[in-house]
């Protein structure tokens, strides 16, 4: 899968590539080898009509490289996390351990959504968590107990690896809560408990 990943990056810069040095040509007025004459006539007839060409042929080529650059490394993150044991080689995919904390957040009773990235990389393990809160919440306190709860469930789910883990909360919405599901859902929590 990365080889095709790899493949449709590489085809995708170098059309990019070709379009935005074909637009930096007609911009330069170099109509040589290549007949674009109905295309050249026509972006010569108007007067800052070359200059716009040229810098959207510029844009393009410097668009294509940085998404390349983006697509690449995205590519070379790690998808998993592994650890050996006496009994042989332990690996963990990153999104059982997003899943692991989107299924956390049944118990916070202040959290409506909670949705992760996990990310390895050479400092540590980086938990990016964005959550919706209740409007009845406070936004600081919930924030650190998510941080402490993530960390620790977490770490006590990756024993045996020893990179730091690092969570970072960004709250994406506060949402209202209804008045009459409110007190359903307490109801329905306490007649569990």
């Amino acid at each position: 899968m990365r080889i095709f990943n790899r493949l449709i990056v590489f085809f995708y810069t170098a059309i990019f590539t070709i379009i935005g040095a074909a637009l930096i040509v007609i911009a330069l007025h170099l109509n040589g080898t290549i007949d674009l004459s109905l295309l050249f006539d026509y972006v010569i007839e108007y007067p800052n009509l070359y200059v716009i060409v040229g810098l959207s042929g510029i844009l393009l080529i410097l668009v294509s490289l940085s998404l390349a650059s983006i697509s690449f490394k995205r590519f070379q993150k790690e998808k998993t996390i592994g650890y050996s044991t006496n009994s042989g080689q332990v690996i963990v995919s990153l999104s059982a351990i997003e899943d692991y904390i989107r299924r956390m957040s049944i118990h916070l009773p202040d959290v409506k959504e909670l949705r992760s990235d996990v990310i390895v990389t050479r400092r540590g393990i980086e938990i990016e968590s964005r959550v919706s809160l209740w409007s009845t919440s406070s936004i600081p306190e919930v924030t650190q107990k998510i941080q402490s709860i993530v960390k620790t469930q977490v770490q006590d789910l990756l024993t045996g690896i020893d990179k730091p883990i690092m969570v970072n909360v960004h709250v994406t919405k506060i949402a209202q809560r209804d008045q009459a599901k409110g007190k359903k859902e307490k109801e329905e929590l306490q007649f569990m408990g």
